[in-house]
């Protein structure tokens, strides 16, 4: 019995007329008792999940160019190899950056989450172009000190 729980997973979109989040498999709005077209539905609840994925993605992305300054700054200290830490990240973040803007970066959408999914790609972007700087002077002093 918990197996068709588990299976039957319930999708969420935005009603076309209240604008409340709902159930797709539901016959009329909870909140305005519009009628619900299931097609309409299934395709609402699709965006959603696309939209909460961009979301979550976005979330990692700002986390992530967050941490790669933590590891450098860790990689300062006598003794602890945290420099890698930043080294991945460094090269990592712009493809998921890029990644990113090609999977979610065209979803039409209203929704205010994903407006602040596109301000945090936007922030990772912000604290990981520093990183660049520092790597791009790293290959040009030792070049001019010779």
């Amino acid at each position: 019995m918990s197996e068709s729980i588990l299976s039957a997973k319930q999708s969420i979109f935005p009603c076309p007329n209240c604008g409340q989040m709902i159930y797709s498999s539901a016959e009329t709005c909870r909140f305005c008792s519009t009628p619900v077209d299931h097609e309409v539905a299934s395709l609402g609840a699709e965006l959603q999940t696309r939209v909460n994925t961009a979301c979550n993605h976005a979330k990692l992305l700002r986390n992530s160019a967050g941490v790669m300054w933590i590891f450098f700054l860790l990689g300062l200290l006598p003794f602890m190899p945290f420099g890698w830490g930043f080294t991945a990240l460094f090269f990592v973040i712009p493809v998921w950056l890029v990644y990113w803007q090609v999977k979610f970066g065209s979803l039409k959408t209203k929704d205010a989450d994903y407006k602040r999914a596109r301000r945090d790609r936007l922030v990772a972007l912000i604290i990981w172009l520093p990183g660049l700087a520092l790597e791009v002077l790293a290959l040009i002093i030792p070049a001019l000190t010779r």
